[in-house]
């Protein structure tokens, strides 16, 4: 095997991820991509996504009975769980328009926040919705 081959694998593999760390960073400051996906490098810096919160406005029924009704609900809320960008909001507020009463639906993500220094939970709005019936 030639000197720079060598040279090549030996350099190529490092810079290739930390190329993906860099994107994975990126992504998770522009799209709001969640830091457990896409390489996990932000594993344990933040609550799991499960626990955050979607609420509502409007619903005729709680949201656990609708998930209980129709299993392809629970899909979606995990998925703006998961990625609360502005696609899988549109499309939980398209799939939920049937079961709301009013024409507008405000569909809002808050993220847990836990400080173990001082003990403390609050809650931190991650993205909100407003989806217009056609």
């Amino acid at each position: 095997m030639s000197n720079s081959l060598i040279q090549l694998k030996k350099y190529a593999i490092p810079i290739i991820a930390v190329m993906v760390i860099i994107v994975h960073f990126v992504l998770v400051k522009t799209s709001n991509l969640n830091r457990w996906k896409g390489g996990g490098f932000g594993m344990y810096s933040e609550v799991h996504y499960y626990y955050n919160e979607v609420y509502i406005s409007d619903l005729s029924q709680p949201l656990n009975s609708l998930i209980a009704e129709d299993k392809f609900i629970k899909h979606v809320i995990m998925d703006v769980k998961r990625m609360p960008n502005k696609s899988n909001l549109e499309n939980m507020a398209k799939i939920i328009s049937k079961y709301v009463a009013s024409d507008t639906i405000s569909i809002q993500v808050w993220k847990p926040l836990v400080n173990s220094k001082n003990a403390s939970y609050s809650r931190k709005l991650v993205n909100q919705f407003q989806y217009i019936k056609p």
